[in-house]
């Protein structure tokens, strides 16, 4: 048996979801409500469609051990996990360390230790819904802040707060258009801002009548230094917190270095984006936990409406429990 949970805004939108991934032979087994939707938890006796089972193959025998390296076959696998997903040899070592290592028993899941060793090394902080400040959103080219500004959007009215979605269209790429495509509404519903004098502007009037609002910025190269500094310079007169938006794929060590540059920037939380077609997710875990920031959500399906689940422990465990490209995240044992 096959069994994936499924985050969407709506009950019928998971259903939805889960019948086109899992074909109308789909079992639901439960549901609950979280921030923004539900989590709907299905399952399926089939494997069609080129499926693999979700665990990696070197996952699927060992369920215990005691002490470490070659004495404990849970703590190697935990590390040869986190090895295929990319991450650094010390990452991966310290993950196992601390939830295979230390605290192992025999009945523990290798999915359970990754959790466990995840739990003592990375920071999860998601974001409310309704805002307690105003977000910014930066990151590199082509990583989804603009899709993820529009799922923010979509959520809070899901929740039935509202936020203003800022286009910051400092670079002339008609960013407001997508935007506005993204959420379906014309341009007249989004705030457009062609120059930090006009953002500056737009920000004071949406204060003044109490609105919050998601900046969603233009892109940054993060190894460019004129680009960091006007980035410093934006976030210290705008009075917003920046939030990186990065996606999972990439060359470890570029997201290394990527994360540290933000966070020198001030960047303290981030959205781990396109993991729906990352098969290799430990290099941008490891990245975003060695530089000090905190995962706030998991976007983990294209569609706007729904796909951003709270960042936590299990739930990246869950990320390097998978082995099959383009699949729907499993998040088997989520709290």
């Amino acid at each position: 048996m096959r069994m994936k949970m499924f985050a969407a805004e709506t009950f019928e939108a998971a259903k939805a979801m889960i019948f086109a991934e899992m074909g109308a032979d789909a079992v639901i087994l439960s549901e609950r409500e979280i921030d923004g939707g539900v989590e709907v938890r299905a399952a399926t006796d089939k494997l069609g469609g080129g499926v693999v089972p979700s665990e990696p193959l070197f996952l699927r025998e060992s369920r215990g051990g005691h002490g470490r390296g070659s004495e404990n076959p849970l703590y190697s696998r935990v590390r040869d996990a986190l090895l295929w997903h990319g991450a650094p040899q010390r990452f991966a070592d310290r993950v196992a360390n601390e939830g295979a290592g230390r605290h192992s028993t025999p009945s523990c899941a290798p999915e359970d230790s990754i959790a466990a060793g995840l739990e003592r090394i990375v920071t999860c902080d998601p974001i409310p819904a309704r805002l307690e400040k105003d977000i910014i959103l930066v990151g590199p080219p082509g990583h989804g802040r603009t899709a993820t500004a529009a799922k923010l959007t979509r959520r809070a009215a899901v929740a039935r707060t509202q936020i203003m979605p800022v286009a910051a269209d400092l670079d002339g790429t008609a960013g407001g258009d997508q935007l506005a495509a993204y959420l379906e509404q014309e341009r007249g519903q989004i705030r457009i801002a062609e120059t930090p004098d006009a953002l500056f502007n737009v920000l004071r009037k949406l204060r003044e009548t109490g609105n919050r609002c998601i900046i969603d910025l233009p892109a940054i190269n993060p190894f460019d230094q004129d680009d960091m500094a006007s980035l410093q310079d934006l976030i210290a007169v705008v009075r917003a917190e920046p939030v990186l938006v990065m996606s999972a794929e990439g060359h470890p060590e570029d997201q290394a270095d990527s994360a540290r540059a933000f966070a020198r920037a001030g960047i303290r939380r981030a959205i781990l984006t396109k993991l729906d077609i990352a098969r290799r997710r430990g290099g941008a875990i490891s990245a975003l936990s060695s530089a000090g920031i905190a995962f706030s959500h998991l976007a983990v399906t294209p569609f706007i409406g729904g796909g951003l689940v709270p960042a936590a422990p299990s739930r990246l465990a869950a990320l390097l429990m998978e082995d099959a490209p383009g699949d729907v995240i499993a998040l088997k044992g989520a709290a």
